[in-house]
């Protein structure tokens, strides 16, 4: 149900006799979908995702790198060993030839093993991945499939060219260093040979050692380790362009969840303080990161393409000021950094905000190509600058395939998370208000300087052993970083988490917590929840990220916004996503190479369109009492997501729960299968309607102990533990062994 601008959540719920909620748009089914929503339901909102990404000059490192210089010639890099898949812009099993007319490896044979050698005018694809394959290079197959060498069309996917017609990806070209492989002869056997590997005409002489040297999108295949540009030595055969022929769409994560999610994109900025936003959440429009330049698509998954596509390793790594920015532009304030030029939208002019007039130059406009997110004769609400409401992530504009509202709305319950990606600890990232430095002390450990390789209880001196347990990791806090780094980022994350951003004074604006600035009014909590993802990770900042995934993501189920029990952020087994507690964080994911980045994205994501469903679809709750012992209760959920984020519809759940001598419904909460009224919680459910809720618009279940006296009356109108409704622990489960 629409009321003036403003769109509520879609979440009702209902028992037997339940009353509805909201009114919505009936949806009968169709052949192609195969199920049918009721007319009280609503649509679930899509939720907005925000990707803070790391472009640090250490991104331009090879993934076999392990020591971090960037090249794969020391003795604790990665060497290659033909028995190992190594994953990269080439087929692992797949032999290439170079096509010198089109400038491209090309797909020739298709290998039954990794050992199996190549032609002798052939080049092994698992070999080129080792030794040419950047981090970045790596981060962008995870999430875009590689940059496209054809100038992409305006819904994102790669056109094909040459002969034959391929879509040919390249690999990163600009803000690169040139990096070494140390390919290795070994009398040409053995599994690190380089022979079977690399065409005989590119190993005259097969000297022991050859360097592998790979520059702005090509390499070159040396005897000696000084790299000569355009592979100008005498020994090279030719300059090889890293480019690589596909007859399939190369994809990563963003083209897999499409229109499931709102997408925004931040990147450190080339120079200063903090981030500057390419592409405005849910915008179709993306900037270039060190220009000026604007460029339009048909999908907001298109724009997010095209922005990581042209993104280059270039800056330091401002984790805390970036994040601190990101926060700013969801309270719709301007940058504290860069206060007269384009930083992010600005859908607010005057006071705090500042923003210019829609397609205007400076604060909060992306220039005279700027479009609006409005259709027709709609016009946005009083407040706005006119025309330039699409900037705000909380409006959901219909000028876009397809439309985000069906009518331009403002949206107050869309969930906003933001998912940081960084390979290392911060740099150059001191500038944060002096409020928020140290604002979560006393819940992220011990503070800590120096280091010490021998595993330890927190002490003042940091754990520096990669081997460092989670829980020992979590009780210590470094304050020592190099290069003008700092800790604040966990900081920074538990305020942003924990404070309302829009927040309201009545109808009107009212302060934002801790900066004591007004800002934007909108209804409930406006929040971040923030997930880390540390790429390539090692001890270096994991326990940093570890402290901002768990302040800056927990769920506060006994309301005293600290995250004090350990099921407020750590409920499933992170290498698995299996129920069940590891000491690590939810919200914090790590991918140590380039195997399995792209699914350890995919994971993050898929976790938080898990948690955006849960808050903000419909649970429906049908009840059946089997006697005075125990009830049966089934309840569904029009949208869930599934495996590899696909969009699963009416996902249903049924379980048994104790039912005492009371009329109290109680679950099993020691799983005994015995009903035991001390300890056995009494549940209800219940639906949160309070606007300045967390929890706002979602169905709850508060859980109640009845100790002291056991006599079928809680002990306290508080309840013990409040979660959704899959919190529940019943006596049986279906589809549980």
């Amino acid at each position: 149900m629409k009321r003036g601008n403003r769109a509520g959540c879609g979440t009702v719920a209902f028992a037997l006799a339940g009353s509805l909620v909201c009114a919505g748009v009936g949806q009968a089914q169709t052949m192609d979908q195969y199920y049918a929503v009721p007319p009280f339901v609503s649509d679930q909102v899509a939720p907005n995702i925000i990707l803070v990404l790391d472009n640090s000059g250490s991104m331009s490192g090879l993934g076999c790198d392990q020591n971090g210089d960037g090249d794969c010639v020391d003795s604790a890099d990665l060497d290659f060993v033909n028995t190992t898949k190594w994953s990269g812009y080439f087929d692992s099993l797949t032999c290439y030839i170079y096509d010198t007319s089109d400038t491209r490896f090309e797909p020739i044979t298709v290998r039954a093993t990794l050992a199996t050698a190549c032609g002798s005018t052939q080049w092994d694809g698992n070999y080129l991945n080792w030794a040419t394959f950047r981090r970045f290079d790596a981060l962008k197959k995870a999430m875009i499939g590689g940059d496209c060498f054809v100038t992409r069309a305006a819904d994102g996917t790669c056109p094909t060219n040459g002969s034959p017609a391929l879509k040919t990806v390249r690999a990163q070209a600009n803000g690169v260093n040139t990096e070494m492989a140390l390919a290795t002869y070994n009398g040409g056997t053995g599994p690190s040979t380089y022979v079977g590997r690399i065409p005989t005409a590119d190993t005259s002489g097969t000297p022991n050692n050859l360097y592998i040297g790979t520059s702005s999108a090509y390499f070159c295949v040396d005897n000696d380790n000084s790299f000569n540009n355009n592979c100008g030595d005498s020994y090279s055969q030719r300059k090889y362009e890293l480019k690589i022929g596909y007859s399939i769409e190369p994809t990563g994560t963003i083209q897999q969840i499409g229109a499931q999610a709102r997408f925004g994109l931040f990147e450190f900025k080339p120079a200063g303080d903090g981030a500057r936003m390419l592409v405005g959440v849910g915008s179709r429009q993306s900037i270039d990161f060190s220009g000026s330049t604007v460029e339009t698509f048909n999908t907001n998954a298109a724009a997010m393409i095209d922005a990581v596509q042209e993104s280059f390793p270039s800056t330091w790594t401002p984790l805390s000021e970036s994040l601190y920015e990101t926060t700013r532009y969801i309270a719709q304030i301007n940058s504290t950094y860069l206060s007269s030029s384009y930083v992010y939208p600005i859908a607010f002019s005057g006071g705090n905000s500042n923003g210019v007039a829609f397609q205007g130059s400076g604060v909060g406009s992306i220039g005279g190509s700027e479009i609006t997110a409005l259709t027709g004769t709609e016009t946005c609400p009083s407040g706005y600058i006119t025309n330039a409401c699409g900037r705000d992530p909380y409006f959901f504009g219909s000028n876009h395939t397809p439309a985000w509202a069906t009518t331009s709305t403002k949206v107050a319950c869309c969930k906003t998370f933001v998912i940081l990606v960084t390979d290392g600890e911060p740099t150059q990232d001191t500038n944060i208000p002096a409020g928020l430095q140290d604002y979560a002390h006393g819940l992220h450990g011990l503070h800590c300087t120096g280091g010490s390789s021998t595993i330890h209880a927190p002490n003042g001196t940091c754990n520096t052993n990669s081997a460092t347990p989670a829980a020992t990791l979590l009780g210590e806090h470094k304050t020592d970083y190099g290069s003008s780094g700092n800790h604040y980022l966990d900081d920074v994350a538990y305020w942003s988490h924990t404070n309302d951003l829009r927040p309201c004074n009545g109808t009107a604006d009212g302060q934002i917590p801790v900066l004591n600035v007004t800002g934007h009014c909108l209804p409930g909590l406006q929040n971040i929840t923030v997930y880390t993802f540390f790429a390539f990770g090692n001890i270096a900042g994991r326990e940093l990220l570890m402290h901002a995934a768990q302040l800056g993501g927990f769920e506060d189920t006994n309301g005293n916004n600290i995250p004090d029990l350990v099921s407020e952020w750590d409920k499933v087994i992170n290498a698995t996503g299996a129920p069940g507690s590891d000491g690590i964080p939810d919200n914090y994911f790590e991918s140590s190479n380039v195997d399995d980045l792209q699914d350890r994205l995919m994971a993050t994501i898929t976790a938080i369109l898990r948690k955006s469903a849960s808050g903000t679809s419909i649970s429906v709750l049908a009840t059946s009492a089997t006697g005075e012992g125990s009830i049966y209760q089934a309840y569904f959920f029009t949208s869930d997501v599934g495996q590899g984020g696909a969009n699963v519809k009416w996902t249903g759940y049924t379980h048994a729960l104790f039912v005492d001598g009371f009329g109290n419904f109680r679950e099993d909460t020691n799983q005994d299968g015995k009903l035991t009224y001390d300890q056995d919680l009494i549940v209800t459910t219940r639906y949160d309607n309070n606007p300045t809720s967390p929890t706002y618009q979602k169905v709850l279940v508060d859980k109640f102990a009845d100790i002291s006296p056991a006599d079928g009356v809680a002990d306290s109108t508080t309840p013990t533990f409040t979660g959704d409704l899959k919190s529940i622990k019943p006596i049986w489960e279906a589809g549980k062994e």
